[in-house]
């Protein structure tokens, strides 16, 4: 029989797996155990409270599961900002992922990666000229939320899949990690701090929407233009804009969605003009959204630049005609390369250009 890694276990199925494997008391064994390698973060056999878990349940465990770090090595960065920490991590399969921690007040959100760089080759996002290494597996994923709260003592209060690849593309992983986040024998993370953030695969958010994923959904919409789109997005070639927002429709319909997301990454020259606008407003009907507007960080990919704050207000000011809410994202710890956009498993330091770093009174942290 296999030795499935604990981590990469639905803990909804975590008693169905004890049982199978002859354990007996398998629903509050796996209640036990779930908790204790989830939130408590136990990372070996060695680490499970010797009090609940006695010698001879940990030898069978060993016997018939896996629970060996999967992060094996790590560099740590602390943006200036004194609000956002960035790890390069390093898996124990030899590849490097970044994630990111965003502080704001007393709650702590956790930018996750899902895979080890992407295949979806956006032009204006440093992880897009990686292309794909490889999927990461749920506990993979999950082990990020672990080290995090290890190395800051700190609780991680909400988790969103904005980090390196598109989720979506490693749907099964990434559900599974969002149940073993959300589940009170799991990390206990609430659902409504849950957040995929998707390029927009209509197949995908199909899946999604079927299986009653109750998870927030972002759609990195960056432009109403076909044209414009596969400009920017060379995955819209093969996932036509009419197709996406029929998905959207449907899954907004269906999961009784009062407000969809639909980020926004702001260019210059590129889709900030008065015909996207216009564009916007054509081609969104029939969806209540909110206009997540992104200044685009500075990756020194793609021949763009970021905007000027008089920039992003003019069109912030356009965005009106539209009469949706609409928010400018202000990406906390972009000075080190840690904003929206910026990931691209290396440790390094990005000199702005643009609009300011965070009008007063405008964006937060």
């Amino acid at each position: 029989m296999d030795r499935p890694h604990l981590r990469d276990i639905p803990v909804t199925r975590l008693a169905a797996e004890l049982e199978s494997r002859g354990f007996e008391k398998a629903a509050p064994r796996a209640h036990q155990l779930g908790i204790a390698i989830h939130r408590d973060g136990a990372r070996s056999f060695d680490e499970l409270p010797r009090l609940e878990f006695g010698r001879e349940f940990r030898r069978k465990l060993e016997e018939s599961f896996e629970l060996t770090p999967r992060i094996v090595e790590s560099q740590i960065r602390r943006a200036s900002d004194a609000h956002t920490t960035k790890w390069l991590v390093r898996l124990a399969g030899g590849d490097a992922v970044e994630f990111v921690m965003i502080k704001h007040w007393d709650d702590h959100t956790l930018c996750v990666s899902s895979q080890a760089g992407c295949a979806m080759g956006c032009t204006f996002c440093a992880t897009g000229t990686m292309g794909l290494r490889r999927n990461l597996a749920a506990g993979e994923i999950t082990e990020a939320i672990v080290h995090a709260e290890r190395e800051t003592g700190k609780r991680i209060t909400d988790v969103v899949f904005m980090g390196m690849g598109e989720p979506l593309h490693n749907y099964d992983s990434v559900m599974t990690a969002c149940v073993n986040m959300n589940e009170r024998g799991g990390h206990g993370i609430s659902r409504r701090r849950i957040t995929i953030s998707t390029v927009g695969l209509p197949h995908a958010i199909r899946r999604m929407t079927s299986e009653r994923r109750i998870w927030r959904m972002h759609v990195s919409l960056h432009s109403a233009v076909q044209e414009t789109r596969e400009r920017i997005i060379p995955v819209a070639k093969l996932y036509q804009l009419p197709d996406l927002l029929d998905a959207v429709r449907e899954h907004q319909a269906a999961m009784k969605v009062k407000w969809v997301t639909l980020q926004y990454v702001a260019l210059p020259g590129v889709n900030m003009d008065e015909a996207h606008v216009e564009a916007l407003g054509r081609e969104l009907n029939g969806i209540k959204y909110i206009l997540n507007v992104i200044p685009w960080n500075d990756t020194g990919t793609g021949g763009f630049r970021a905007p000027t704050w008089d920039e992003v207000r003019a069109f912030t000011g356009r965005l009106r005609s539209l009469n949706c809410p609409v928010k400018v994202r202000y990406s906390a710890g972009k000075r080190e390369g840690m904003g929206c956009g910026q990931l691209a498993a290396e440790t390094r330091s990005v000199v702005p250009s643009g609009h300011m770093i965070a009008p007063p009174g405008i964006f937060s942290a």
